[in-house]
């Protein structure tokens, strides 16, 4: 043990001496080595903050939530159904909620969402923003997705009813237009020039994947909006939304719902149906394609990165051998064993990957902190990710060194103390 914790010391020593003699060659080499360890190591980390962010939106709104509208949220239904058939659809209509609110016998909440694709201005005083997302909703739309209040308070079912000048909206949205202002519960803004009370702000989440980000929501009573704005049915989208009863499966309500919203368009049995029925792992599952084409790109990048680091890597290890000649010769003369050698050019390999390794995936850590701040959504290096890095590197460093450690540990001693 203490004879192999001396030939590694002498051996990182060696190597050291090496880089610094010969930086540029180093430089060189080094660079295929850190490139495709950060391409292997970024993919794999921003796949991974992908997966958690979706995973994540799916926990906090719950995967027992249903949501019924004109649009299939992928369209990989029988194949006998064409994608313009969709567009044929009518909307969903209030109606079809209250026919839904009146006879689910599985769903614990039901509302009705109205969303208009182009938002009204919404404004404070001298400030304006156009960010806002406008969600127009009846009552348990909060209890749906059980929103959580930061400030103030959610929309009462008597302000829905009513249809009041009231609105929750989103914190980053509250941070924006009511900036210096600590609490905005109760202050006047307007919506495309109409007066609404703030009452609640959302707690501030940051980036969701699935389109489900309240920080910059407007969520009001769509008594008011019906009332106070004009709209064009292929500008909005209207959705009914329905949580389960505990208990109760997310199939079984689906075949629920189903059955209702036929009775409700009084469709007959022959008849397809003209609205579709969408959960959140649908959309989950649809970036499996994207994750498997980033897999696919990771790996190409990687490998060719991999294969020229390699080479030169192999490259440094076979110069040295040469330029070591005399050296391992008197090594072996003075009792060296041909393990010893060949473990020493080999660690001498393994440690030129392992800083090529260090180096890229420091540049990983570094743009991850970046990206975190800039986009609002989470990238973290994970520790498995770094093993694979440190064990990629580890498995090349054998690869290109294991030739020219070799050639070393076979090297007649006489022959290589007569090169000098």
């Amino acid at each position: 043990m203490q004879q192999l914790l001396r030939v590694i010391s002498e051996t990182f020593k060696l190597t050291i001496q090496q880089l610094w003699l010969n930086k540029l060659r180093t430089f060189l080499s080094l660079f295929g080595i850190t490139v495709g360890i950060f391409s292997i190591i970024s993919i794999l980390t921003a796949v991974d903050a992908l997966k958690n962010n979706i995973n994540q939106s799916i926990s906090s709104l719950g995967d027992n939530i249903l949501f019924v509208n004109k649009w299939a949220w992928t369209f990989d239904g029988p194949s006998d159904y064409p994608w313009w058939k969709y567009f044929q659809r009518p909307i969903v209509k209030l109606e079809d909620y209250k026919y839904v609110q009146a006879k689910s016998k599985l769903a614990e909440y039901v509302t009705f969402e109205l969303n208009p694709r182009q938002s009204p201005e919404f404004s404070y005083k001298d400030k304006k923003t156009f960010k806002g997302v406008v969600s127009a909703v009846t009552a348990n739309y909060g209890q749906v997705f059980q929103l959580e209040i930061a400030q103030g308070r959610y929309l009462s079912n008597m302000e829905i009813g009513n249809g009041l000048n009231v609105c929750v909206i989103g914190g980053d949205l509250a941070e924006k237009l009511f900036k210096n202002v600590p609490n905005p519960v109760g202050l006047e803004a307007k919506l495309d020039g109409k007066r609404m009370t703030v009452i609640g702000v959302i707690k501030k989440k940051g980036e969701d994947l699935l389109g489900f980000n309240y920080d910059k929501a407007i969520i009001i009573p769509l008594a008011y909006y019906t009332r106070n704005f004009s709209y064009n049915e292929n500008q909005i989208d209207q959705t009914i939304e329905i949580r389960t009863k505990p208990g109760v499966s997310i199939n079984e309500l689906k075949q629920e719902l189903s059955g209702l919203m036929r009775a409700s368009r009084k469709l007959r049995p022959k008849q397809e149906d003209n609205y579709s029925v969408n959960q959140l792992s649908v959309i989950a599952k649809g970036f499996d394609g994207l994750f498997d084409s980033l897999g696919i790109v990771k790996w190409v990048i990687g490998f060719f990165s991999l294969i020229v680091g390699g080479f030169g890597i192999a490259n440094i290890m076979f110069v040295s051998v040469t330029e070591r000649k005399a050296l391992i010769g008197i090594k072996k003369a003075l009792g060296a064993r041909k393990s010893d050698i060949l473990l020493e050019f080999l660690l001498e390999a393994i440690f030129l990957c392992m800083m090529g390794a260090v180096v890229g995936i420091l540049i990983v850590y570094l743009l991850c902190n970046l990206a975190t701040e800039a986009s609002g959504m989470e990238f973290k290096l994970s520790s498995v990710n770094i093993i694979i890095g440190f064990g990629i590197a580890f498995v090349l460093g054998i690869l290109s060194g294991i030739i020219p450690a070799y050639l070393a540990a076979t090297m007649d001693p006489v022959e290589a103390i007569r090169s000098k």
